[in-house]
């Protein structure tokens, strides 16, 4: 089967278009009457959505599919509202929020749309795959430092995030933790995707980050409302080495740079980055 092949009429490139529409919008009912004003039937838009979420989950497909979405997706937000960066500590910083108190309630205290953050992290995702023993290392260390002052009650700090205008270029790099690849990639599997088709589409995989909660600042502890304790990863952590059980019956290495859910983001010795569920990885 022709892993590109239109599902329902709808091309992976379409398919991203429709999912850069939908960002910003909340609620299935919204989202689903934002589909139909596009002219897509909505039986088609389900099916679809199901169809490339599963391609994308292909182990066997070593995430071609979700990459190559991800690039469509990036042209397509940066065309239509424009692209959000942040400093490459800014961005540890972010990731350390989303690992520690889930994706949703990070998102709202820093500001940012599932959109935003979507070319953020391909960006820096691209950068971290062009350079895994360097600036993987570094990110690695920044982001653990800061997970660790907010599991010990920290507040999340303040971020200085640029936004540039429709028709900036979009940011390279293929894997990025947004709505739609989120779910697909299961990654966030409560980040994006299922907060944009789930229960407001991203949630589940966003892929990839965990959507949970609505942040507060509430003072006194330091405490944050909405936010819960971070998901269990059964020593998977950032930095550490594993072995990813793929589809051929064979162990492959990878390191370990990001956990969100029940996935985790790997590099491998390739400089090839993607979003596995922890379900297949073991400690090398």
């Amino acid at each position: 089967m022709n892993p590109y092949a239109p599902i329902q009429g709808i091309s992976l490139e379409r398919y991203a278009d429709l999912g850069a529409e939908l960002d910003g919008i909340e609620g299935e009912a919204e989202k689903e009457a934002k589909i139909a004003s596009l002219g897509v039937p909505l039986d088609d838009w389900r099916a679809a959505v199901e169809g490339w979420t599963a391609r994308m989950q292909d182990m066997s497909l070593m995430g071609q599919v979700a990459t190559r979405y991800m690039q469509h997706y990036n042209a397509a937000l940066a065309a239509k509202k424009g692209v959000a960066h942040v400093s490459f500590e800014d961005f540890c910083a972010i990731s350390a929020s989303v690992q520690v108190f889930g994706f949703e309630g990070s998102m709202r205290h820093f500001g940012l749309s599932q959109g935003e953050w979507t070319t953020i992290s391909s960006h820096w995702m691209g950068e971290l795959s062009r350079d895994p023993m360097n600036l993987a290392v570094r990110r690695n260390q920044l982001q653990e430092q800061e997970a660790l002052r907010l599991r010990s009650g920290g507040q999340p700090g303040k971020v200085s995030v640029e936004r540039r205008a429709a028709g900036t270029p979009a940011p390279s790099g293929g894997v990025g933790l947004d709505p739609n690849a989120a779910m697909a990639m299961q990654m966030q599997a409560a980040m994006a995707h299922n907060q944009q088709h789930a229960y407001g589409g991203a949630a589940a995989a966003a892929a990839a980050m965990q959507q949970q909660g609505a942040l507060g600042m509430m003072g006194g502890l330091g405490m944050m409302s909405g936010f819960g304790a971070p998901p269990p990863t059964g020593g998977i952590e950032p930095g550490k080495q594993v072995l990813v059980a793929w589809s051929d019956g064979n162990k492959y290495p990878a390191t370990v740079t990001q956990v969100n859910g029940a996935q985790a983001n790997l590099v491998f010795p390739n400089g090839q980055t993607m979003w596995v569920e922890l379900r297949h990885l073991t400690p090398a």
